[in-house]
This record gives C-alpha cells, structure tokens and sequence, in this order.
C-alpha cells in the first residue's frame, strides 16, 4: 500500500527498445500507482508491451503512461486491463482503475486517453471481463496499421470479443473488450504481432 514506480527510458537515435514486464501487474489491496516515460529519439523503434493488469479487491491504482516520439521514430503498443482474479471469485471489485496514455510527437500532443473504473464497474462493464488497448504509430508500421484497420469487420453488439480501430496521424489506435481475459489479450497481441516482428523483436517468444 501506497507503493509509487516511476521508470524513464530513452530510446537513442536508431535504436530498437522493448519495454516489458515478467508477468501481470498484480495490484493489491491499497492504493497504488505507476509512472512509465519513455522519450523515443530519430529513427529509433518502441515496442511498449507489459503484460495485463491484475487489479485484486480494494485496489486503487493509478498508471500514467507518456509516449514522446520524434517524427521519424515508431511505436507499438499494448495494454490490456482485466477484471481481477476471477477463480477467486472478483470480478472488477477494485475501488479504482484511473490508467492514462498520453503521446506526443515532436512535442505536440497527439493522444490523451483516460480511462477511469470507479463505482459498481462491475455493473458498467456488463459481461466484459478485460479491455485493450492496441497502438501502432510511426512510419515504419504505417502500411501494416492501414491493413490492420482494413481487416477489421462488423461484429454482433452480442459478440464475445469486440475488436474497433479508427486512424491516429501515420499509424492506428484499436479496442478490444470481451468476455474472456485470454480471448482478449490474444486479440491485443495478434494486432501488433506483425508489427514486432517486421521490428525484428518478437516480445512474447521468451513468455511461458
């Protein structure tokens, strides 16, 4: 409780960073919160790619997530909220989900995007067990994020996985939600997999 992570990562001209985590981020009981900055110089590539979230019963945590890119540099990015710990009987039962994503390029801000979970979020998100978030920025993954928003299709109001896209500047901003934790961070992964591996990283190969 009360625990405050702040990580800052240059990436340096022409250089490839992955930016991960060993497993979910398992939020306890208390109040929490989580800073990751990440300054991408020319020519260099991100792949921000930390394992879902994992908010426990009475958990209030707070994650800031601030993408600055050069023009030239890309981004690939996911993040994937669960419900909590569903084989113990929570289902969204954390006082507070507050994440934001802010992204900016060559100073200007591109992305401001908050999502706050706060107050029967249980009822709110109806059938939904976890959300994505899916990004693809940068010339480099400008051709696959257009194919990616090409490949999308319509889908039922009562589909078990929703998967939405629109533009965002060179590059694409996707949502996922669905009704099963693993159905959605596969979704997540598949829609920037192609993505990493044009990178030349495959960020999951190394995950059990």
């Amino acid at each position: 409780d009360g625990d405050s992570v702040s990580l800052e990562v240059t990436v340096a001209t022409g250089a490839t960073c992955v930016v991960t985590t060993q497993a979910s981020t398992k939020v306890y009981k208390g109040s929490t919160r989580q800073h990751t900055r990440v300054v991408v110089e020319a020519h260099a590539n991100v792949l921000v790619v930390p394992d879902a979230i994992v908010p426990y019963r009475d958990a209030s945590y707070v994650q800031t997530t601030e993408i600055m890119l050069a023009a030239s540099s890309t981004l690939v990015l996911g993040d994937v909220v669960t419900c909590g710990r569903v084989a113990y009987g929570e289902r969204w039962d954390a006082t507070r989900l507050d994440t934001t994503l802010a992204i900016t390029v060559d100073e200007r801000r591109l992305l401001h995007d908050r999502v706050l979970l706060a107050g029967d979020t249980a009822v709110k998100m109806r059938r939904f067990q976890a959300i994505g978030t899916a990004v693809l920025l940068g010339p480099r993954v400008t051709a696959l994020a257009a194919a990616q928003l090409a490949a999308l299709a319509p889908v039922p109001k009562d589909s078990p996985l929703i998967v939405a896209g629109s533009p965002l500047a060179d590059g694409a901003l996707f949502r996922i939600a669905g009704v099963d934790i693993e159905a959605v961070v596969h979704a997540t992964r598949d829609l920037l997999r192609a993505a990493c591996t044009f990178l030349g990283e495959d960020p999951w190969s190394r995950k059990w």
